[in-house]
């Protein structure tokens, strides 16, 4: 087989110049608003197996969203399973984990809770099932516990009003072995696999609890302002840091005293809009920790203009199919230990090295990933933790058991591309300033809107909640005509590019932006 390698796009992508209208002068491509090449590609639903994939495509006809969404879900729900108990051993001495952080970026109204819900139920489910499992033991548990404590009370008290010296020595002996007994009785909590907030410090007693793994799953961005210290007032990162790379932490201001976990396995995947993100990202205290850094963005193009009304719901044999796997893969994964490694066959070790060289060179100067080496440096990591997801989701019934093959690798780095692609977006949003989000909102709109020629007037009526004073036109215009999106007329008035429709087309959709989407996501949400 011949080796995968990763296609990164060059960011740079000059347009011809282009004829003005006929009689007048040239016009040149005009300059993009975010300033580099942000074109994302779809998600590559055919990495999953069939009982995910159709899961997958699924739910996005039937919320008519791109498949983006939902198939970043199921990276997170795989990673929320198999997180802490299996690692990619890919040459000797070097075990990547499975667990991924992972942040969808979609506008206001883009659907995402009802695809979160769908994504996430069968984790819940499992949650129950753990929880009904261990409520007898923790029944017994506590009994003994109770038991062990009321003797150890009474022990004490027989010591204390002992008067014989030796009586007095041998019941202090016995007070303390029962004290010592009952202290080592611990009443386990009700398991949990997955919740959708946690404070940093609530965050470790949850994984000390949980084996040392948990999810933070949420349609929201409230964990992002949490990171930024919402709560505490300075961020907190080590229990993402640590638990993102698997270093032993421990927090001695829990009520969990001592709390400590050699080997947690954090999954984060977080549904926010764009101004959350730029929040989040630009957070000088965040991004120099590099957190943002270990985040796979997905920016789903919007469907929003293009949704049919009426939409088919997702099949009920693909559902349960899906609820099934999910459910018991976490189930399985939750009574291990200790992790399970995998190893590469020779065929994928070769994938695996090529798409590894493909990126080092794409970290040096010139290269596609030079001009965000933060996380470049991390993503042969972050693909052999999707390989070994994949690995799972292709093998739900015996996946610890098989080396990752050739084709699993591939699908990784496949995978691993289309994540590289939308990080580059996320940092155009992140790093976009505000006049030019609003110039690109606007330009969207006007090409939407089919106007050719416009007045300032015309421009303020029509774009009246993006522009509502008169300064926000003559910013937006100032923009648009800098970057030669428009440009005046001998009238006075202002003529669009006549290109215009195509180009921004491809100038890199943030998530809050009118634009038609890509054919393939409108034939993914449209197919019956």
């Amino acid at each position: 087989m011949t080796p995968a390698r990763l296609h990164l796009v060059n960011p740079d992508h000059p347009h011809p110049t282009d004829d003005g209208p006929p009689g007048g002068p040239l016009w040149d491509a005009p300059v993009p608003l975010t300033g580099a090449a942000t074109a994302t590609p779809p998600f590559p639903v055919d990495v999953f197996p069939t009982w995910l994939a159709d899961m997958v495509t699924g739910v996005a006809r039937f919320t008519a969203t791109d498949p983006a969404m939902a198939g970043t879900l199921a990276v997170a729900a795989l990673s929320a399973c198999a997180g802490g108990r299996l690692e990619v051993e890919p040459v000797a001495g070097w075990r990547e984990p499975v667990n991924i952080f992972a942040a969808v970026i979609a506008g206001p109204g883009e659907r995402k809770s009802p695809v979160h819900r769908a994504m996430t139920a069968p984790l819940f489910a499992a949650q129950s099932t753990l929880a009904e499992a261990m409520r007898p033991r923790i029944a017994e548990a506590a009994a003994l516990r109770d038991i062990a404590d009321r003797q150890a009370e009474q022990a004490k008290a027989a010591a204390a009003k002992a008067t014989d010296p030796g009586k007095r020595d041998d019941a202090a002996a016995e007070a303390v072995a029962a004290a010592i007994a009952a202290e080592a009785i611990t009443v386990p909590t009700l398991p949990k696999l997955i919740t959708d907030d946690a404070t940093p410090e609530a965050l470790i007693s949850l994984m000390a609890a949980n084996g040392g793994r948990m999810a933070i799953i949420s349609d929201e961005g409230g964990i992002f302002d949490t990171l930024a210290g919402r709560y505490s007032g300075a961020p907190n990162l080590d229990p993402y840091l640590k638990g993102h790379a698997g270093q032993p932490m421990s927090n001695e201001r829990t009520t969990r005293e001592g709390a400590s976990i050699d080997k947690p396995a954090l999954t984060v995947c977080v549904m926010a809009q764009p101004v959350v993100l730029r929040q989040f990202g630009g957070n000088a205290g965040l991004a120099g920790r590099g957190l943002p850094a270990r985040f796979l963005f997905a920016l789903p193009a919007s469907m929003a203009g293009y949704r049919p009304v009426d939409t088919p719901p997702v099949s009920e044999q693909v559902a349960a199919g899906y609820r099934h796997r999910i459910h018991d893969l976490a189930a399985t994964f939750a009574e291990w230990e200790d992790p399970a490694v995998v190893v590469l066959t020779e065929d994928a070790g070769k994938v695996r090295r090529a798409a590894a060289e493909q990126v080092e060179a794409e970290l040096r100067p010139g290269g596609s990933l030079h001009d965000m080496r933060e996380w470049g440096n991390k993503l042969s990591g972050a693909t052999l933790r999707l390989a070994g997801l994949l690995h799972v989701a292709h093998h739900p019934a015996d996946a610890w058991r098989r080396p990752i093959d050739a084709d699993r690798m591939a699908d990784a780095v496949r995978l691993a591309e289309f994540f590289a692609a939308h990080y580059r977006a996320a940092v155009a949003t992140i790093t976009a300033d505000a006049t030019t989000e609003t110039a690109r909102r606007v330009l969207a709109i006007v090409t939407a809107k089919g106007m050719t020629t416009f007045t300032r007037r015309e421009l303020h009526r029509r774009c009246h909640r993006q522009l509502p004073r008169a300064a926000d036109v003559t910013a937006v215009l100032d923009v648009l005509t800098a970057h030669g999106w428009v440009r005046t007329t001998d009238t006075g008035g202002y003529e669009i590019h006549p290109r215009a429709a195509d180009l921004a087309a491809g100038d890199g959709d943030s998530g809050d932006t009118v634009t038609t989407p890509p054919a393939s996501h409108v034939s993914a949400a449209h197919t019956t």
